[in-house]
């Protein structure tokens, strides 16, 4: 008899014998059973082929991602009574809440590396205002003798939100590559774990970097000023980071210290052995959990809870340093004291070593570039620390759903409210936007200024003499820091924000989205007002969750398998995206379509099952001169997700208008 399983909502699977004729069958006829029947939609899902003692055994083809596909393992083999205390315990291991954690790390990673790529062109800008406007309008401060210039408010509100922006980056850079590591840790439990984690904390580059440098700033203030004032002392400030090899838990109770896949694996299965389970049954629990990511979501949420202690550590530190910091004389406070010294004692500047007034105005300004880095790495830590441990308490809501970040407002429908590091970035993305137009002006006006001029350039671009820092519009040279991509900064606004197209490329014929004068290709922009986003598979996957899509179609070659041009899956290797492949097993029957421009339409299918893809999914090949959109919208309503790699095929103006979201594929974007 065919019975199906898990109901309304489930991945669909349909099973050919009952359970309980599995429970009885005997040890030698087991196999064959699950595998032929139990599996006879979708053999090449059936876990029974993984090995969770051999690191060497491939798990890529196994749907990963959700409780979902363990339920649904567990439906096809196991009697309703023993499948409801198979869930409790699931449930009491703590594996429900790992995938939960697991889904909101993947997100979180997302809204990371969109947050980067926003925070590194906001530091390449005020670099270049800094740069051009130094000098230009500095006050000068006459103490006796000495006369001092000092930045104006205007550009010293401009070097603060540089070296806040700054500051936040580097932890942002340091958070993603943490989480993604976490992310990347390996579904085989019999896999060692990763260098980067198992070098933490020393492995957060950036808050290293951060705390040694303002130690050696305060240990320089201590040695001129001869007293500590009671904070943190140099040598404490080092502590932790001076460890050996910074990869052990010294500084960490006990339960911080890792654990191994192994070890998850084995908490995981205690409960099932006190259950007095046939061992063909328990064998099969272990291996479900294995290849369909159960004991990877375990491992994640670990490292996670592990890695917190880590930034926790390294934000007590920055905390220290500050208090250190700030405690020493500022600016105004050693003008001030230089100057009423002077009218008092007549003392004057005739360079007497460690009292000179030069000296004491040089590490005031040290110490506020210090400050300022500080002030943007705390702000961004506590706030991150805050989130990630929210996503280790396992949140009863969806907090991150993969996509871009609007930081102007600090929201977005992909990031949570209150998630306040985009508050930061936008002051100073505010600061940057007051004086990009004076910027403009003087260009505009007066030309560069004379500072810029001798480290400008004077090479031209021409056919036989190519430099990467010339304008490939204005033909003239620059230093790195004012071109990118071949095209000056004047030259590239001009592009973006007058003539609306992409700067980097003449005859780009990518969309450029109006809402931010963006290129979807070549600056790798998301939009979601144009429904128009770039991503990998677990943003497809991400996103496919948060919208629940009535319909799905996606492209096949580059985008569900790795054929390129309309070549035979069955010719070569080739491989499936493991996270398109969750996607599509995660979605309801009959809901995904392949839409492609291959000809091997039955290659094609024979490869979807060998591939372990679910059988019956259609697919719809498009003539060359025909577009995608007459397949996506032909009698179709509802939600409809569409994917592919080819920015060509998302251009159909009926698509554009059709409310159709749309993804532009690419791998390993994250």
């Amino acid at each position: 008899r065919r019975l199906m399983a898990g109901g309304e909502g489930s991945v669909g699977s349909i099973m050919a014998i009952d359970p309980a004729d599995l429970w009885v069958a005997a040890d030698e006829d087991f196999h064959d059973l699950v595998l032929e029947r139990a599996y006879a939609d979708n053999p090449a899902q059936c876990p029974l082929s993984a090995d969770e003692d051999d690191p060497s055994c491939s798990l890529i083809h196994f749907a990963q991602g959700s409780l979902e596909v363990v339920h649904d393992d567990l439906r096809r083999v196991l009697p309703p009574a023993q499948l409801k205390e198979a869930i409790d315990i699931l449930r009491v291991v703590g594996i429900d809440d790992a995938f939960v954690v697991r889904r909101e790390l993947v997100n979180y990673k997302k809204t990371c590396l969109n947050i980067q790529r926003c925070a590194t062109q906001l530091d390449r800008d005020l670099r270049q205002l800094v740069t051009f406007f130094k000098g230009s309008d500095d006050e000068r401060v006459d103490v006796d003798d000495t006369r001092i210039y000092v930045h104006s408010d205007r550009h010293t509100a401009l070097c603060d939100a540089l070296g806040q922006c700054k500051g936040a980056l580097g932890v942002m850079s340091d958070l993603r590559q943490f989480v993604k590591t976490v992310c990347c840790v390996s579904r085989h439990p019999a896999k060692s774990r990763p260098e980067y984690l198992a070098g933490l904390p020393r492995s957060l580059k950036h808050l290293r970097k951060y705390v040694r440098c303002a130690g050696d700033v305060v240990a320089s203030q201590s040695n001129e000023t001869n007293e500590t004032n009671g904070h943190t002392t140099v040598d404490e400030v080092h502590e932790v980071h001076e460890a050996d090899g910074g990869g052990d838990d010294k500084h960490f109770p006990s339960t911080a210290r890792e654990e191994s896949g192994a070890a998850h694996l084995a908490r995981a299965m205690d409960g099932f052995a006190r259950l007095g389970w046939p061992p063909r049954i328990v064998s099969f629990v272990r291996k479900s959990l294995v290849a369909k990511g159960a004991v990877k979501a375990l491992w994640m949420r670990s490292e996670l809870i592990r890695g917190l202690r880590h930034l926790e550590t390294y934000l007590r530190q920055l905390r220290g340093c500050v208090t250190e910091l700030e405690a020493t004389p500022n600016l105004v406070d050693v003008c001030a004291s230089a100057s009423s010294a002077s009218r008092t004692e007549g003392v004057t500047d005739g360079g007497d070593g460690d009292g000179s007034i030069l000296r004491r105005v040089s590490s005031a300004c040290r110490v506020r570039k210090e400050l300022n880095q500080l002030y943007g790495a705390v702000e961004a830590l506590e706030d991150q620390t805050t989130w990630l441990g929210r996503i280790a308490d396992v949140p009863t809501e969806r907090l991150f759903v993969a996509g871009d970040a609007d930081l102007s407002a600090s929201t977005s429908m992909f990031i949570p409210s209150g998630f306040r590091v985009g508050d930061l970035f936008a002051r100073c993305r505010g600061v940057c936007e007051r004086e990009f137009p004076r910027m403009m002006r003087v260009l505009r006006d007066e030309g560069w200024p004379t500072h810029l001029l001798g480290r400008l350039g004077a090479e031209k671009r021409t056919e036989t003499s190519f430099k990467e820092t010339t304008c490939r519009v204005c033909a003239r040279g620059f230093s790195s820091l004012w071109v990118h991509r071949f095209i000056c900064v004047a030259c590239e606004i001009n592009e973006r924000f007058e003539l609306g197209r992409c700067p980097y490329r003449e005859s780009c014929a990518s969309p450029f989205c109006p809402h931010a004068n963006r290129c979807f290709v070549c600056d790798s922009w998301s939009c979601a007002e144009c429904r128009l986003i770039r991503g990998d598979g677990e943003e497809c996957l991400a996103l496919a969750q948060n919208i629940d899509p009535d319909l799905t179609y996606l492209d096949w070659d580059r985008t569900v398998c790795t054929t390129r041009s309309g070549a035979s899956p069955l010719k070569g290797t080739h491989a499936v995206d493991p996270d398109l492949l969750s996607m599509i097993c995660s979605r309801p029957k009959g809901s995904v379509h392949i839409v492609t421009r291959n000809s091997y339409r039955d290659d094609i299918k024979t490869f979807m099952a060998r591939a372990g893809l679910p059988d019956g999914i259609p697919v719809h090949t498009v003539k060359k001169h025909q577009s995608k959109a007459e397949v996506i919208l032909e009698g179709n309503e509802g939600t409809i997700l569409f994917v592919d790699d080819s920015v060509a095929e998302h251009m159909d103006e009926r698509l554009m208008r059709s409310g159709v979201f749309r993804v532009l594929f690419g791998r390993a974007l994250s």
